[in-house]
């Protein structure tokens, strides 16, 4: 395990080999480091994990595939996965991992992963491709996990959607961290979703983002936020660690979902799951825009 430093004149951006998980984000004008690090130990100790080929938890950590029961604990194996280095320069890096013994036991396709991170004014592009190379249709669910710092309550900041909406569709998770299958109708205030610790303390929120374009956390006291674009996740989730007035929030674009509560089912019949056929690939790309 390594760290890698890629930078630009707005920029600096360290990413760990170990699940090509995102270490820091630090602007070059003033200093400030958006990501979440928890020096204390007192309550995430991740950054931004890639979680992947599952999102959240399975009922009895186990899916069906083929009549064949496979474990996964949540949010799946990446993150803790070894990644190459294949490419980088001064303000980019590639980075890729694929299917090995240990992978197939509890997901039995083979897979090639690769991530590229590339800094370009002030944003982050971010690109995940995923190729199938195996001789059966592969199925999966990707998701980010990024942790930003807040530097003050929580209740200081909100979420703004774009394009501007009066509503949002909530997805119910019960309990937690499953889903009950029932969605709901949330208001927005001026297209803005505004946040709290209270609003977090049951555990995290998940919407259906299928009609915006973008979503930013926004500090309402400082020119600190992050803009992210969610072309290619159709759902976003919000979780803070539950009644710990956590210094720091996750604000995460989802393609899938994790499981409704109930049996363990069918890995192909799971509530949002993507496929790739034999021989293709899957590329999912966003940005981070910092202002």
């Amino acid at each position: 395990m390594k760290n890698i430093k890629i930078r630009n004149d707005k920029l600096q951006v360290i990413v760990s080999t170990l699940g090509a998980e995102i270490q820091s984000i630090t602007s070059l004008k003033d200093h400030f480091e958006y990501i979440w690090n928890d020096v204390t130990g007192k309550y995430w100790h991740r950054h931004a994990p890639i979680l992947f080929p599952i999102i959240g938890r399975l009922n009895d950590n186990t899916y069906l595939y083929h009549s064949e029961d496979y474990q996964l604990t949540q949010h799946g194996f990446l993150r803790d996965q070894e990644f190459e280095v294949t490419m980088q320069d001064i303000n980019f890096v590639k980075l890729q991992s694929s299917a090995n013994s240990d992978t197939k036991k509890n997901y039995p396709f083979n897979y090639r992963f690769t991530v590229t991170y590339q800094l370009v004014d002030c944003e982050l592009e971010i690109q995940y491709q995923i190729e199938n190379l195996d001789t059966k249709t592969m199925y999966y669910s990707l998701g980010l996990h990024p942790g930003f710092n807040i530097e003050s309550d929580l209740m200081n900041y909100h979420l703004a959607f774009g394009p501007h909406a009066n509503e949002i569709k909530k997805l119910e998770v019960d309990p937690a961290p499953f889903l009950s299958g029932i969605s709901k109708i949330n208001p927005l205030v001026n297209g803005a979703l505004p946040l709290s610790y209270k609003a977090l303390d049951g555990g995290l929120i998940v919407f259906d983002v299928g009609d915006f374009d973008s979503v930013q956390l926004v500090n309402n006291q400082s020119n600190h936020s992050v803009k992210m674009n969610l072309d290619d996740f159709p759902y976003l989730a919000v979780w803070s660690p539950e009644n710990k007035k956590a210094p720091f929030v996750c604000v995460e674009p989802f393609k899938g979902l994790p499981d409704v509560y109930g049996q363990p089912g069918k890995l192909q019949d799971k509530l949002g799951e993507s496929s790739i056929l034999t021989g293709e690939k899957s590329v999912i790309k966003t940005e981070f825009r910092f202002c």
